[in-house]
């Protein structure tokens, strides 16, 4: 790379500071920041201050103050618990270095804090990055009279690229300068045996990984040093060949950051969290505890149901198939060069994450075996490397019909739904591109901006494999996505309900299609959320299933989100003979407790009969609404019709799903499943939690008598991630055929799986 190429990628790696500070400002203004860990402060006067280095503030997208949420939290709880550890442990003083610090303004913050406190261990605080950065960041304290009022008193060097005193020190540095810093932290009075600790936030990772390797082992010099590192990595999607069959996430963050010239480097290098384990360890440090974000999270950031309901109150939020991708791609890294004592002051080296209470939660080896979580979650030092390859005896292979059964199909949308009518396949709604105004190939990348809601019906020759787009009238339903689509038992029609045209517009309305027939509008209703209604209120993401019930054909919905983004307890079912709605009551139990069946989302269900013979639903997978966990339950649901009360009543019998080796069914939402007979149901794709779901485990048998699970493999299967995706039984030609299905990476781009295929059943 040139000279010119090489000053070129640095400004564009200083111009992440803008996004980077932006979105914590964002979250600052809508409140996720709010408590500020202090009773009684709001936005307004927020000791959090990114509204003190950003003004022109920007909204960001729901998902990515989410993210942001969890990384700005993430880093505060561990910064603020290692201080506490220091005084907590009697440490005369500390020091905590933040490497790239662009305009954090977390020097302020704790400056501001810590005057309350009257702590008597002694901070120093060193802010390091690029000379041109550190100049435009000290012009813009100096300019605020609030952060100017925090600045030290008689600092030894003040000008306008630098301030070094006893408690505060700005140094423009290149950290691929080791020398310089060096002779920086001297002069910042960083002595041998001084705790440290050293903060880098998505920073080593533009630098390559030569340079960043040389920064964390210059840093595993200090005696009595813990880092904090926080960026991504790329949990394997493939054991077979992770190199060649990355996860589309993987490819369009690639792609992103080649295309703004900040290439993560040292991510080419350094990929699992197993590599930065190892890396960690040749490089010089003693402990290394390597975590995910969606574990962080679950354990320390949003622990509890109610700080869950708290941050979804702040904003429509629907994209919780990109969060997790998002939490499994980045990682924090708590290193440290003790335990140990310091040889300055004779105290014991901190343990931040034995002080915020993470490090018992770590070592609880049954509690992370039935949170799933494996070497691609969770690793440290002590850990053996460990053969992730499921057994060839649980697995069963399978064989394509088709790997592409229809021409020249590219269907590019997700959250849409798939039927079967005789010999035709029909696609209607969700989110995308409608297949009028583009020409693009099969995985294409596109932004945002180009994607929309959808009302546009497909119809699929199953005998030929012709596809056409059938145009949207005016007399059909509106756009929509996350809606249901149920077959009725004759096979004659399909039965349209619900889906939602907005972060907060959720239809409630059924429709009726049929090849000759057309559109049908069966029941339209407005319910308010206020109190009980004798009708469902409107639902997105939730399941409709045809079936039986009391003698007669019903449409059951379960599940679902309502508009205001709760999640749906109630079940319902829809009479399309008297085209009326039944609400059915969970029955309680012998016991008299009622059922314990949450209200969920994101979920699937399909139609087989109980041990009576009478249909029942299978329920699989989907989100706890109270605490958005990402649930591996199965459900037999059954509903009936009585003379007492309820009258209509439903009851549910979780099972324990297991392989015949006793391994737990994996978690997973945004899934599919098809009853292949009485007892063989197929579940095909979704999201899992915490770490991702590897393609070996895309698809599953259920055998819900023998309570037992097997592993599915297509050959060339690897291309297919199936989530947002549709499915159907295809009984005529005994095949699955699956369409569409895709997702976006944090902003970066969306990815599609255009081309359909059929499985052999």
């Amino acid at each position: 790379m040139s000279a010119g190429q090489d000053q070129a990628t640095d400004l564009a790696i200083q111009g992440t500071n803008t996004s980077s500070i932006t979105s914590k400002r964002s979250l600052e203004r809508l409140g996720y920041l709010d408590p500020c860990h202090i009773p009684g402060v709001t936005e307004q006067d927020s000791p959090m201050m990114f509204k003190y280095v950003v003004p022109k503030p920007s909204r960001r997208s729901p998902v990515i103050n989410r993210a942001y949420y969890q990384r700005t939290e993430s880093i505060r709880v561990l910064v603020e618990g290692w201080i506490e550890e220091c005084e907590s442990k009697g440490i005369e003083q500390c020091a905590v270095m933040s490497l790239g610090c662009g305009f954090d303004p977390t020097y302020f913050r704790l400056a501001t804090l810590r005057k309350a406190k009257e702590s008597k261990t002694k901070l120093k605080y060193i802010d390091i990055d690029y000379p041109t950065l550190i100049t435009e960041r000290l012009y813009m304290v100096r300019t605020q009279d609030t952060l100017r009022s925090l600045l030290p008193q008689n600092p030894t060097v003040d000008d306008v690229g630098e301030i070094v005193s006893d408690t505060y020190s700005c140094l423009g540095i290149d950290l691929r300068n080791l020398e310089m810093l060096k002779k920086g932290l001297e002069a910042a009075g960083v002595v041998p045996g001084l705790p440290v600790l050293i903060v880098s936030e998505v920073v080593l990772s533009y630098l390559e990984a030569a340079e960043s390797d040389a920064v964390i082992k210059f840093f595993a010099a200090y005696p009595d040093a813990t880092f904090i590192l926080h960026e991504q990595c790329i949990p394997t999607f493939d054991v077979d060949d992770e190199q060649e069959n990355l996860h589309p996430f993987s490819s369009t963050m690639f792609r992103h950051f080649q295309k703004t010239m900040t290439p993560l480097k040292t991510l080419q290098e350094y990929r699992s969290l197993q590599d930065h384990r190892e890396r960690f360890k040749v490089l010089g440090w003693s402990k290394c505890d390597l975590l995910n974000m969606n574990l962080f999270a679950d354990y320390v950031t949003m622990p509890t149901a109610e700080e869950h309901q708290r941050v979804s109150l702040l904003e429509p939020f629907d994209e919780h198939d990109e969060l997790y991708w998002i939490g499994a791609y980045y990682f924090i890294a708590v290193a440290s060069t003790g335990p140990g004592t310091s040889s300055v002051q004779g105290k014991k080296s901190p343990d931040v994450l034995e002080h915020i209470g993470l490090r018992s939660k770590l070592q609880d080896v049954t509690a992370l075996s039935a949170h799933h979580v494996d070497q691609e979650t969770y690793t440290n030092l002590d850990d053996e490397f460990t053969d992730d390859t499921i057994s060839s005896d649980l697995i069963t292979d399978i064989d394509w019909a088709k790997q592409s059964p229809f021409q020249d199909l590219d269907i590019n949308r997700k959250g849409h739904t798939l039927s079967i009518l005789g010999d035709e396949a029909f696609v209607f709604g969700g989110f995308g591109l409608d297949a009028e105004g583009h020409q693009e190939g099969a995985k294409v990348f596109q932004t945002r901006g180009q994607q929309t809601r959808l009302n546009t019906m497909m119809r699929l020759n199953l005998i030929d494999g012709s596809a056409e787009t059938l145009a949207a009238g005016s007399d059909g339903p509106a756009p929509r996505m996350h809606h249901s689509a149920a077959t009725s038992l004759d096979g004659s029609a399909i039965y349209v309900y619900g889906g939602r045209d907005g972060p907060s517009k959720v239809h409630n309305d059924v429709w009726r299609y049929s090849p000759n027939g057309g559109w049908d509008p069966l029941w339209r209703a407005r319910v308010s959320n206020e109190g009980e209604s004798p009708v469902p209120k409107g639902l997105f993401k939730h399941t409709a299933s045809m079936m039986t019930v009391g003698g007669r054909e019903m449409m059951v919905v379960l599940g679902g989100r309502l508009d205001t983004g709760e999640a749906n307890s109630q079940v319902w079912a829809f009479d399309p003979q008297e085209c009326q709605w039944g609400h059915f009551k969970w029955r309680s139990l012998e016991n008299g407790q009622q059922q314990p069946f949450p209200g969920i989302f994101s979920h699937s269900a399909v139609v087989i009969p109980d041990a009576n013979n009478q249909d029942s639903l299978l329920v699989v997978g989907g989100i706890r609404g109270n605490d958005e966990k990402v649930l591996n339950t199965v459900w037999r649901v059954s509903l009936g019709v009585s003379e007492e009360e309820p009258n209509c009543w439903v009851e549910a019998k979780e099972l324990d799903i297991r392989t015949d080796s006793g391994d737990p069914l994996p978690p997973r939402f945004g899934h599919t499943s098809i009853a292949l007979d009485d007892d063989r149901v197929w579940i095909m794709g979704g999201v899992s939690a915490p770490g991702l779901l590897k393609w070996q485990e895309t698809m599953v048998e259920i055998r819900p008598r023998e309570s037992t699970f097997q592993y599915l493999r297509a050959s060339a299967f690897k291309e297919l991630v199936m989530v947002g995706h549709a499915t159907a039984l295809d009984t005529n030609r005994g095949q699955i055929i699956g369409v569409g299905g895709g997702g976006t990476c944090f902003g970066f781009g969306a990815w599609w799986d255009a081309t359909g295929w059929a499985l052999l059943v």
